[in-house]
């Protein structure tokens, strides 16, 4: 009788740990919502969209998205594949403007050195 107490327990805590699993993958936000959401925040910069763009996607270790109107889009994703920040990186003049918009929160901030946050190091 001991073991099946046991094994009752155990398959309670294995439930549990599912649903919180499944709960935390339904919170994931996918592409299409983040990019549809009003920016979070708008930078100018003075380096191009190519400079920009290949500036997160390289500290980030990320592709870029390409789009038809001269833009570029990076998305940096949390461990659960949803869509914790999005970068629009749009021409302007000989720069960019680039629409950070913030879904969850991450760890680090290599993105700041990218948009003009931090001092631009061409370090990459």
């Amino acid at each position: 009788m001991h073991n099946f107490i046991e094994m009752g327990v155990f398959m309670k805590t294995k439930l549990i740990v599912l649903s919180l699993s499944l709960a935390a993958l339904s919170g994931c936000a996918s592409t299409g919502k983040v990019l549809s959401k009003e920016p979070t925040e708008v930078f100018l910069s003075p380096q191009s969209v190519n400079a920009v763009a290949f500036c997160l996607a390289n500290r980030n270790n990320l592709p870029t998205l390409d789009r038809p109107d001269g833009s570029k889009v990076v998305l940096i994703k949390n461990g659960y594949g949803g869509v914790s920040l999005s970068f629009s990186i749009y021409p302007n003049g000989e720069g960019s403007r680039i629409e950070y918009r913030k879904q969850f929160g991450t760890i680090g901030g290599q993105w700041k050195k990218c948009v003009g946050v931090e001092p631009w190091q061409d370090d990459f």
